[in-house]
This record gives structure tokens, C-alpha cells and sequence, in this order.
């Protein structure tokens, strides 16, 4: 089923594209530079899946469901985000809340099935605690360990979490040429670090009812600034906002991962 909507809803580059000189003009993002009054709520989903070569056959499609919501959390006002991957089972769960005014991560917890353990972190009391999904699931000290100080040490700065990327990158405002720099920190994978993307042109995609649809196309690189080095890719709809595409190579033949937002929820 999964395999199908590959070929039915997937959203495909036209030939057309526009690049833009670098402008220097360049936003370290802070909550003032980003559009929350258009935050998106309800359902969205996303197809990924894998290729070794661009004209491979894909693999591994896993569908991603967004559930995002203007609710009370503990008696504030907070958007609150659910994710849900699923490929022949649920290999990830994600609930994470937010400050509606800032953006800020107010509580987030995620579970991996590969991991065997949820993790959970609530930024407003500096607690990470570690629950496993079973009695025979050992989760190292180490790991709890770096864990907690990776979260405490990104307390310092205003972060967004990088796991809402798709989301976030629904608020900033694009302007050709403009290099946004994120400070980024993804809770339980690594430490807080500062990620640059760049609008480095437009594009267009067909949508699935043949749609002609205006996008920027914003880029980070991997390793050094030229595709080989690996590359994240996003095209933004200039219309909505919504990220429809990503294409993400991993540099030196280590292949590509695509996202591909579809038309249609599944619900």
C-alpha cells in the first residue's frame, strides 16, 4: 500500500529551476523571526523511503503522520505535536509540546523501536527520565549519562527542536538569497549545534492533480558546499509554506532519503 502511493501522490521536479546570487543576507533565527501565526494545525503525512542511485527503485517507505494542535497544556496555551512512522509496524512515536508564543520546547518524548526505550524530557523542570519497553531491555548508563548533559547543556540558548523541522521550516520567511541559521538541538541525539540553509533558488513541483506548484529551494550542506559533500535539500511551497519535498544525499555514494508530503491524509 505504501509502495503505491510512491507512484500516485508523489510530488515531481519539473526541469525548470532558478538559482540566486548570495546576497548576504542572513537571520540568526530567534522567535521574533518566525511566522507562528501561521503554524498549521490538523493532520499532514509524509511519505520517505530510500534510493541508492536517483533512478533506483525505492525502498524502506515508511509513512510519517503529523498531528499538530492549539490545546491547554498543564493550564497554558501550548501547540502540541504528534508523529507516528510507520512502515510493517510503528517504528517511531513522537509527542512534543511547545510555547505557541516562541516556539521554545516546553516537553518532549520520543520512543525508537530500535532503541527498545522512550525518552522524555520536560524543559520546564530540567528532568530526563528513561523508560524501557521492557524488563529486558538494559539502557546503559553512559547513555543517560550523556543524555542529560547534552539536554542541560542546551538550556543556555534558545533552541528549536529539530525533530519539528518540517514544521519549523513552514514559519521562517523566505527571501531569495537568505541564509537562515538555526540553532538546533534534537533531545537524546547529540548536542545543540548551529545549522546554516540557505534559499539558493526556486523550483517547481507538479502536484499529484497536475498542479503547477512555486517553490523555494532551501539547502544545507553536509560537509563541504558542493553536492558531493552530501547536501539536505527542501522545497517550500511560496504560496503556503508547507515543505513538500525533501531530498537528502548522504554524499560519496552513500545514497538519498526523500520525504514527500502528500495531498491527501490518511485518515
Amino acid at each position: 500500500m505504501i509502495m503505491k502511493l510512491i507512484s500516485i501522490v508523489a510530488l515531481t521536479l519539473t526541469l525548470s529551476s532558478r538559482t540566486f546570487a548570495d546576497n548576504r543576507d542572513t537571520v540568526r533565527v530567534q522567535p521574533h523571526d518566525l511566522n507562528l501565526n501561521r503554524a498549521q494545525t490538523g493532520n499532514m503525512n509524509y511519505l520517505m523511503y530510500s534510493k541508492k542511485g536517483k533512478s533506483d527503485i525505492p525502498v524502506r517507505p515508511t509513512l510519517i503522520s503529523f498531528n499538530i494542535s492549539r490545546s491547554d497544556y498543564e493550564g497554558k496555551p501550548a501547540l502540541i505535536v504528534r508523529q507516528q512512522w510507520n512502515s510493517d509496524t510503528t517504528t517511531h512515536k513522537c509527542f512534543t509540546v511547545f510555547d505557541p508564543a516562541t516556539f521554545r520546547t516546553l516537553f518532549h518524548e520520543t520512543y525508537w523501536k530500535r532503541l527498545g526505550y522512550t525518552m522524555k524530557f520536560d524543559f520546564r523542570t530540567n528532568a530526563v527520565s528513561f523508560v524501557p519497553t521492557s524488563a529486558t531491555i538494559i539502557i546503559p548508563d553512559s547513555v543517560k549519562a550523556t543524555a542529560k548533559q547534552d539536554f542541560i547543556g542546551s538550556l543556555s540558548t534558545f533552541n528549536l527542536n529539530w525533530h519539528a523541522d518540517l514544521i519549523i521550516y513552514t514559519l521562517l520567511k523566505y527571501q531569495a538569497g537568505r541564509t537562515f541559521i538555526i540553532n538546533y538541538y534534537d533531545p537524546g541525539f547529540g548536542k545543540n549545534e548551529q545549522v546554516s540553509y540557505t534559499v539558493t533558488g526556486s523550483d517547481v513541483l507538479t502536484g499529484s492533480g497536475g498542479q503547477k506548484i512555486d517553490c523555494w529551494i532551501l539547502n544545507h550542506f553536509n560537509d563541504d558546499h558542493s553536492d558531493n559533500g552530501g547536501y539536505e535539500r527542501f522545497w517550500i511551497s511560496k504560496s503556503t509554506n508547507e515543505v513538500l519535498k525533501m531530498e537528502d544525499f548522504g554524499g560519496n555514494g552513500r545514497g538519498y532519503r526523500y520525504k514527500l508530503k502528500l495531498g491527501v491524509s490518511a485518515e
